[in-house]
């Protein structure tokens, strides 16, 4: 047995690491995700796991501390299958941070690079992750939910920034310079062989090919376009409002109900 066998056979993930989607965002990761569900890989880690489970966000900043800070003992094997054991797949922030600690805990794991044009990227990533990661209309429904919402926004904004800079003051050239700057990293260190770009748009023929699966029946999935991340955040917002307006107002209505009821027995 090999020690990347011996490596995998100790392991204690609940389900192998099989695909590693290291593809910016807004270069269509959730329609990759959505592609690898239909080829059978289950769910796929990703921000939005996050988003759900703000537990995680601890974990994730002390792997990111002990990165690009120096706090703090780097994450190995163990620590990734602490935070990954239920998954084949990983894609989009928090993890591309780690690539390249992932392709090596990972080795048997296959690589996707999902590429975009840059000005087509710029104009999505603008229009989209800015504007709900915007400290100032997010600042009312952080405050209301400062375990959820309060909590994933700092660190979103935090993952993004790690590669692009302050998300503040971020100009276009600067963010189109470090995106193809992190693409160039990526190509550097992974060989060719373990590795495919897939474009958007691109279909299933050759990602299933390298994934050795079969093309399915269906068309390629198309997720996560500008519209629908918006309607998403702004959803979530309104039930923050709507459960802040429930607790506020539950005991105003209660009060004013024990009133008028003494009121009327005085009467």
């Amino acid at each position: 047995m090999s020690t990347d066998e011996e490596r995998e056979t100790r392991s204690t993930r609940a389900v192998p690491m099989e695909v590693l989607v290291l593809g910016f965002c807004r270069t269509g990761t959730a329609s990759m995700r959505a592609a690898l569900a239909e080829l059978g890989y289950g769910n796929t880690h990703h921000i939005g796991r996050v988003m759900a489970n703000p537990r995680e966000v601890d974990a994730w900043n002390a792997a990111i501390d002990a990165k690009f800070h120096k706090k703090g003992t780097p994450y190995g094997r163990e620590e990734w299958d602490g935070l990954l054991g239920d998954f084949r797949a990983v894609a989009d922030v928090p993890g591309i941070l780690f690539a390249a600690e992932l392709i090596q805990a990972y080795p048997r794991a296959k690589v996707i690079l999902t590429t975009r044009d840059p000005d087509r990227w710029w104009t999505s990533f603008r229009d989209t992750l800015l504007v709900m990661l915007d400290l100032n209309q997010t600042r009312l429904a952080r405050w209301l939910d400062p375990h959820g919402l309060g909590k994933f926004v700092p660190f979103a904004r935090r993952t993004l920034e790690i590669h692009l800079g302050p998300l503040d003051s971020i100009s276009e050239g600067d963010a189109k310079r470090r995106y193809l700057e992190y693409y160039r990293e990526i190509r550097a260190f992974v060989p060719k062989e373990r590795m495919l770009e897939h474009e958007m748009g691109e279909g299933w023929g050759r990602l299933c090919a390298f994934l050795g699966k079969d093309v399915p029946r269906v068309p390629f999935p198309h997720k996560n376009d500008s519209t629908m991340i918006l309607d998403g955040s702004h959803r979530q917002i309104r039930r923050i409002y709507k459960r802040a307006a429930v607790r506020i107002l539950a005991p105003i209505v209660l009060l004013t109900a024990v009133g008028l009821a003494i009121y009327a027995r005085g009467v």
